[in-house]
């Protein structure tokens, strides 16, 4: 997706978002994501989570360091991954959670519920 700094009259605002999956090792899935996680880029989050988590993946890290913004469709995607990891019997984390996706989780009191590192190497040594 590309971004456009300004819409032209008639336009939408595009936003930038990218999503890359990388197997670390059987059953370990890294979910990049980058951008802005927002109504416009939420299909390809879901799309991207999906994917991911799901069998036969048995740990699903989600790095949203290079995230820049997350509105409540953005953590709409990331509740979702954390129901299909649950049903699935996969365990997730989050990782690399910055203000911009922090703030959302803390005000609306989901951060709780998720398991959080500051890195990929944290999280791949403790779970």
């Amino acid at each position: 997706m590309t971004s456009h700094p300004e819409p032209r009259d008639g336009e939408m605002i595009r936003t930038t978002f990218d999503a890359v999956a990388e197997e670390l090792e059987p059953g370990v899935l890294l979910v990049r994501m980058s951008g802005e996680i927002d109504i416009a880029s939420t299909d390809f989050a879901a799309e991207a989570i999906r994917a991911a988590v799901a069998p036969p993946a048995r740990l699903v890290l989600i790095d949203v360091s290079a995230v820049t913004f997350c509105s409540s469709a953005g953590l709409g995607n990331l509740v979702e991954a954390r129901n299909l990891a649950g049903q699935h019997n996969i365990t997730l984390a989050l990782v690399g959670v910055g203000r911009p996706v922090d703030r959302p989780l803390s005000v609306t009191g989901l951060g709780g519920q998720f398991r959080i590192f500051s890195t990929v190497a944290e999280a791949l040594t403790q779970l």
